[in-house]
Formats: structure tokens, C-alpha cells, sequence
């Protein structure tokens, strides 16, 4: 904004002040020339107003009356131009001017009104240039500080810093608000509350609204209307156009940067999906070493394996926030298993997940009636309760190592198809004191060892060849002897309910030197 003490001084003697001997710093919107007993129609508001003062000389119009229009435009400054019409300021003009705040200026006789406005449009476009070389500065290192490593905080400070108050990232898809500086955090419940409303709109825009009587503007971050997150401004000062255009690349650079993030999550989530596939086809070496050259992490040494079912689609990858309150009597959690396993991949009409033992605690059957606190982020969606408004069914299975996975997820695919809507079930917790007698039975036949031979069997996902070769028995003898411990137990060992179980009894016995 150009003021008139930046006038006076570029114009030199082809401006004068008035009675008050100084230029104020008055802002000016533009300068206008006219001869009119009443020129405010034609005015705005703010501008230098010029005139020869031929209507004061003859006496046409009063002064105070001339001078109340033009307060009541909002105009703050009269040029009168010395000349033929008046060689002085008339002295009621002037106290008229004086007595309202009507500043005065004097443009010497012989000076054209041409030079005034072109001094203030030469000032005009000098501080425009100035504005615009600020704004893409401003740009340049904004665009720099999105490629750093920490992009989303350096963009938002930046803005927050180029503003002069305070600015806030709140993503659409559950991941944590990014504030600067820390002090604005105060400002955040209403600024959330206020986020929800652009998500739910069909076509998202800017929205203006009050917090602690201080003015808060929301911009939605989007790309073809597809809506990435808010950006929330608490500007220290009155919005410039240039500062809207640091605004507008801002938005670009946060949705650019937040698709970025999307699409290398979807990347990971894939190859965590096929890590997660080779491991419970038995391919476990395979599975780690593409874990390796992927730059995912190591399948954990304890697993537990997840079967979600859900009504709808299932997608291919997972995350959960946080899976409080389940309604059990005990306590458990999901939600740190499953942000942290990047092995999930959907299988027929459920989600397999591979958690991390250590991560998940006291699990029992219980139902999905309380998820308050959920949200899965799913490749860039966020369906929140979808769990329990599909009545979602889920299996866990108890703690076990990687050359468990192929049986259990066979018992495992078994256990989703018949879990009941709306719980969760623990894969075996039924089945284990009929496992461990299994177990029993084999040990206590005194005339061969069913519990190695059964064991191996297993071991090799029922490949006749590779047991009767570990055990050093023809295949006939093998086969006989599984006859035998499939008689003993009344059961089918190609069953993959039973085999998972028993395996899982096997193994314990084991390790407990049985």
C-alpha cells in the first residue's frame, strides 16, 4: 500500500503539504481528479482526490459541506492544485479540512495533475514487483524444504514463519495434526471440529471462522478433488494477494507430498503382502529375503497369525491406530501389532495379517462391540468402524515360529469361514486340551515312535518322501505307521483344523522336553 509520505517524497517540489507543514503516512488507494460539487460517487474510498478548487473560488459550494462528503467516503486526503482558480487555500476550507481530519496537500501552480498520478503508479508498480520477488522467494524456499526429509513440518513452519502467526497440517487419514509453532496447538479441538465439516463437503473450499476472537482460515489440501488433508492459517497480519499465492502453492506442495507418502505406502504394503504370502506357503527363506531387498523388516521370530472377515471388500494392506475397548474382560490390543506388521494381504474374503507376538497381549474370544478409538488407515482410505458396522468375524492364533505358519494358516482359513459374526476367536483355545491328549496318546505307544513319525509327517505338510527320507523308513512303513496313529487318535491328520492343532501340541511338548 502506497502512503502519501511516500508520494511527497518521490514527487519532491511537485508536491507540498498543507497548513501542517508534513506528510502523514496516510495509505492511499489510488489518486482521482475531479471539478464536481460532489465527486463520491465516483470515488471508492482512500483516494488522493485532486482539484483545481474552481468551485471554492466562485463561491458555488460550501466547504464544509464538500468536505463532510467526502469524510463520509472515506477519503482522507484533498490536493488542490494552485492556479488560476485559487493562488491560496481558502482559509474556511481549510479549517473545514482540520476540523474533520481532511489532511490537505498543495500541488504548485503550473505542476500537471499527470505527474501526481503517475508518481503513485510508478510507486504502485515498484511495490508490486517488490511483493511479487518476496512471494516467490518465499515459494523457492518452501518448494526446497518440501523435498527435505521432514517436508510436511519445514513447509508448515515456513508459511507459519512467512505469515507471521501460526499454521496447522491436519491430514485426512488419522495420522497426527503437524503444528507450528507449539503454542497454537491451543487452538486445535476447534480446528477439528471445523476440518470435519470440509471433509464431508461434495466440493471442498476455504472457510473463514473465529477462534479466541482471533480469525482462522481453513484450505482444503486436494488433488483432483480429492481431499488429502486441511490447512489451517492463524495469519498474524491482513492477507496480501502474494501472501494467497504462497498459500496456493503451499496447498500444492502438502497435497503433492502427502500423495507421495500414499503411493509409497500402497508400494509397501505389496511387497509386505508378498513377503506375507510366501511365508505361510512355507517359502520362509524367500519370504526373508525379500523382506531384506525390499527394506522391510524381518518377520518377527514369534508370530501370531490374523484372520479378518468382513461383509465388504477387504483391502490389501492394513494398519490400525489403536483397537481399544473391545468389550473384553480383560485387556488386550491389537492396535501396535497391527501398525507395525506390514504383512497383510487379503485372501478370499478375509485379511491375513502377520503380528508380531510380542506386541499383541491377552487376547480372548470376544465380541467387536465397542470400538471407540478404532481407525484403520487402508492404502489411503479410512473406513474407521467398518469392523463392527459389518459385524466382522476374526481368528487369532496362539504364539507360534515361522515353520508354523503353512499349517496354521490352512487351520486358520477353516477357523474365519466358521468364526460368528462379531467376534473375535482364539485359534485353538478349544482345542488345545484335545490337542495335548492327542499328544499323550501317540507318546504312551510303547511299540514304535508315532510322536517322531506323526512330527515329521507334519513337519513336511504330508510330503510322503521327505519324512520317510528324515526318518530313515521306507514310504510304506511310513504310511502304516500314520494309519496306526490316525486309528489310535480317531482323527484325520489331513485335516487342517486337527493337523494345525496338533502341530502347535507337538511343538509345545517339545520344548518342554517331553
Amino acid at each position: 500500500m502506497i502512503t502519501l509520505l511516500q508520494l511527497g517524497t518521490a514527487l519532491a517540489t511537485d508536491l507540498e503539504p498543507g497548513p501542517t507543514g508534513r506528510y502523514s503516512a496516510t495509505p492511499i488507494t489510488g489518486v482521482h481528479v475531479s471539478e464536481l460539487e460532489d465527486p463520491t460517487p465516483y470515488l471508492a474510498g482512500g483516494e488522493l482526490l485532486l482539484t483545481t478548487g474552481m468551485i471554492f473560488a466562485h463561491g458555488q459550494i460550501d466547504p464544509v459541506a464538500y468536505v463532510q462528503r467526502l469524510r463520509e467516503k472515506s477519503v482522507k486526503i484533498l490536493g488542490i492544485g494552485l492556479g488560476p482558480s485559487l493562488t491560496t487555500i481558502p482559509a474556511t476550507l481549510a479549517k473545514a479540512c482540520a476540523e474533520t481530519n481532511l489532511e490537505l496537500v498543495i500541488v504548485p501552480d503550473q505542476v500537471p495533475f499527470q505527474n501526481v498520478s503517475r508518481a503513485y503508479w510508478n510507486l504502485a508498480i515498484r511495490s508490486s514487483n517488490a511483493d511479487l520477488m518476496d512471494s516467490l522467494g518465499t515459494q523457492t524456499a518452501l518448494a526446497r524444504a518440501a523435498m527435505r526429509p521432514d517436508a510436511i513440518p519445514a513447509v508448515v513452519r515456513g508459511l507459519a514463519q512467512s505469515l507471521g502467526g501460526w499454521a496447522a497440517f491436519v491430514p485426512s487419514f488419522g495420522e497426527p495434526e503437524t503444528v507450528w509453532p507449539a503454542s497454537a496447538r491451543q487452538f486445535m479441538p476447534q480446528v477439528l471440529k471445523e476440518t470435519q465439516r470440509i471433509d464431508k463437503l461434495e466440493a471442498p473450499s476455504a472457510a473463514t471462522f473465529e477462534i479466541l476472537n482471533q480469525p482462522v482460515v481453513l484450505y482444503p489440501v486436494l488433488i483432483n478433488a480429492r481431499v488429502y488433508g486441511v490447512l489451517a492459517l492463524g495469519p498474524g497480519r491482513r492477507l496480501t494477494p502474494a501472501d494467497r499465492q504462497v498459500i496456493t502453492t503451499v496447498c500444492v506442495l502438502l497435497a503433492m507430498r502427502s500423495r507421495h507418502r500414499e503411493q509409497r505406502g500402497e508400494s509397501a504394503a505389496l511387497l509386505g503382502g508378498a513377503v506375507a504370502k510366501l511365508a505361510v506357503r512355507g517359502h520362509l527363506e524367500a519370504a526373508r529375503m525379500l523382506a531384506e531387498d525390499s527394506g522391510l523388516p524381518d518377520l518377527p521370530s514369534t508370530l501370531r497369525l490374523l484372520a479378518l472377515r468382513t461383509q465388504g471388500s477387504i483391502p490389501v494392506a492394513m494398519a490400525a491406530e489403536s483397537t481399544r475397548g473391545l468389550g473384553s474382560p480383560e485387556p488386550h490390543d491389537l492396535g501396535p501389532a497391527l501398525k507395525a506388521s506390514p504383512f497383510i494381504f487379503e485372501h478370499e474374503t478375509s485379511l491375513i495379517a502377520l503380528l508380531d507376538a510380542a506386541l499383541v497381549t491377552a487376547l480372548d474370544a470376544q465380541p467387536f462391540d465397542d470400538l471407540e478409538g478404532t481407525e484403520f488407515q487402508v492404502l489411503g482410505r479410512s473406513p474407521g468402524r467398518a469392523l463392527q458396522e459389518s459385524q466382522s468375524a476374526a481368528v487369532l492364533s496362539a504364539p507360534i515360529h515361522g515353520d508354523q505358519l503353512p499349517a496354521v494358516f490352512q487351520a486358520l482359513r477353516t477357523a474365519i469361514l466358521r468364526a460368528p459374526k462379531g467376534t473375535l476367536t482364539h485359534l485353538g483355545s478349544s482345542e488345545e486340551a484335545k490337542a495335548s491328549t492327542w499328544v499323550k496318546t501317540l507318546r504312551e505307544y510303547a511299540r514304535t515312535d508315532l510322536v517322531a513319525t506323526v512330527t515329521s509327517y507334519l513337519r513336511h505338510r504330508g510330503t510322503w518322501e521327505e519324512a520317510a527320507r528324515e526318518l530313515g523308513l521306507h514310504r510304506n512303513t511310513l504310511r502304516y505307521r500314520m494309519q496306526l496313529a490316525q486309528s489310535l487318535l480317531g482323527v484325520d491328520l489331513d485335516d487342517p483344523d486337527v493337523s494345525a492343532h496338533l502341530w502347535l501340541a507337538l511343538r509345545q511338548a517339545e520344548m518342554q522336553g517331553y
